[in-house]
């Protein structure tokens, strides 16, 4: 397990800020909390092909769109410091997508602890969504 816990508020806080980002238009197909070891900290990473189009420079944005949805979504545990921003190309998104694959508006807990995917190791990860197209 990771050094901290990933508390119950936070993973139905982020179910919450799917969904509205689902309705702002901006369907994430991917969103998974994932712990960094060397940070020792946990970050929901999100990747869609909307967020692509700003990512990597105009990731501002990208990060104002999610900044939004957790305003309209009234969410109190998840700020938008815990929240990474990755291409639907990144190698983790393309690890979690071969992974796993849920409906493009679906929403599941699945749970990994000391994997390797893809030549990447997940010391711990919880996905929530998973409906990237494989590159």
């Amino acid at each position: 397990m990771g050094e901290k816990p990933l508390v119950e508020g936070l993973i139905t806080d982020s179910t919450e800020l799917l969904k509205s980002l689902d309705k702002l238009e901006s369907k994430p197909g991917l969103a998974a909390w994932y712990f960094y070891e060397d940070a020792g900290d946990w970050r929901l990473v999100i990747a869609g092909e909307y967020f692509d189009q700003f990512l990597p420079k105009q990731e501002a944005i990208a990060y104002q769109r999610i900044s939004e949805a957790i305003s309209k979504a009234e969410l109190r545990s998840l700020s938008i410091s815990l929240i990474k921003l990755i291409r639907t190309d990144d190698p983790l998104a393309q690890a979690i997508s071969f992974l796993i694959g849920t409906p493009p508006d679906g929403v599941m807990q699945a749970s990994f602890t000391d994997t390797t995917l893809n030549g990447i190791f997940i010391k711990e990860m919880l996905i929530l969504r998973s409906a990237l197209r494989r590159a």
